[in-house]
């Protein structure tokens, strides 16, 4: 634990450019080996930042994995990263000014690509990964907050943006920041209200996408099928970000009804949030067997996000894949303390 703690710069002049719009010629770059990284004040990893013209960047796939975004796939050609928690996918392109975040764009400080490494900001790292990252000269050590309760401003935002992102008014924005207008500088760091105050990601009630069938059964058949295979693979363990390939051993909660839909021909996209796109809207007093469940995870996540989903099970019950006991059945899913009061909306996939 002690080698995280310790402060050892090189100093490195940087003369090529690695890739165009990445590096600036003749940069300035101190490596920093082995910082600590505490999340909300417990030491859980090392991680080797860089310094580049006195701006901290750390490496985005380690930063990455350290949150639990363990998908990760990489573009070569367009040199863009896509990875995702098995909540929302994250889009990275070195050297761009916008990344995109689920179906949101944020605006963040360049990655950098040095030594065929990405490097993010603290900003940026922050701003996707909904947290607040802070560097602690005291022990040279990254500290994480997570989820964000704070939010730093950077070049191109404004309070619609911020607001959008995490899903609350801009008026909410502004009175917890005792703001009398919109006017925001970069740099500023502005409170997020208590995620109890969002609303949550109420977006996919509007879209309708249909889903790809290859089925002739009934839709009762095609349901009854799917929760015959969801119930196959009760107490597979959790894991954010699992791949198809880990399955059927390792789920995470999109993983596993991208994985028992395609059982009975029914072809889901990977993440929760774009699952959520898909069929159409149903009441809870309308709910069927098959229907999908969404949820935020307030404690997880502060920005609203789609952030869960669940199969609905025809009595009030769902089976889903729990971050904290894997798949296993939940009954009265919606009377249930904790997933009632993260409870967004339900989609019919089967129709």
């Amino acid at each position: 634990m002690k080698k995280f703690l310790q402060m050892t710069t090189v100093l490195i002049l940087v003369f090529g450019i690695c890739l165009s719009g990445t590096t600036a010629a003749n940069a300035q770059i101190d490596y920093v080996p082995n910082a600590g990284v505490y999340i909300n004040g417990k030491l859980v990893n090392g991680i080797n930042p860089i310094i580049e013209d006195g701006v901290y960047y750390l490496p985005f796939v380690d930063l990455a994995k350290i949150l639990n975004y363990n998908s990760v796939k990489f573009e070569e050609k367009t040199k863009t990263y896509e990875i995702t928690d098995g909540s929302t996918v994250i889009r990275v392109t070195m050297g761009g000014t916008r990344a995109k975040k689920g179906n949101e764009y944020i605006n963040i400080k360049p990655p950098r690509w040095i030594n065929e490494s990405a490097y993010i900001s603290l900003h940026a790292g922050g701003a996707l990964f909904n947290s607040y990252i802070t560097f602690k000269k005291e022990n040279g050590s990254i500290q994480i907050q997570n989820p964000a309760t704070k939010y730093a401003v950077h070049k191109g935002d404004t309070l619609y943006n911020i607001s959008r992102i995490h899903h609350i008014s801009v008026d909410e924005l502004k009175r917890v920041n005792n703001l009398s207008s919109n006017v925001i500088k970069d740099g500023q760091i502005l409170k997020l209200p208590n995620a109890d105050t969002s609303k949550g990601e109420m977006e996919p009630i509007k879209e309708k996408e249909p889903v790809k069938n290859n089925s002739n059964a009934s839709i009762q058949d095609q349901a009854n099928k799917i929760l015959e295979e969801a119930k196959k693979y009760i107490g597979a363990k959790y894991k954010f970000g699992a791949t198809l390939a880990e399955a059927p051993n390792l789920f995470d909660c999109s993983s596993y009804t991208q994985f028992v839909f395609g059982k009975a021909g029914v072809q889901l996209p990977r993440v929760s949030r774009d699952q959520a796109s898909k069929g159409v809207a149903v009441s809870t007093s309308n709910l069927k067997a098959g229907d999908l469940l969404f949820f935020t995870m307030k404690d997880t996540y502060t920005d609203g996000r789609v952030a869960h989903v669940g199969i609905y099970m025809g009595d009030g019950s769902m089976i889903h894949a729990s971050t904290s006991k894997g798949v296993m059945i939940t009954s009265n899913v919606l009377q249930n303390p904790y997933w009632s009061k993260n409870y967004l909306f339900s989609k019919r996939i089967l129709q």
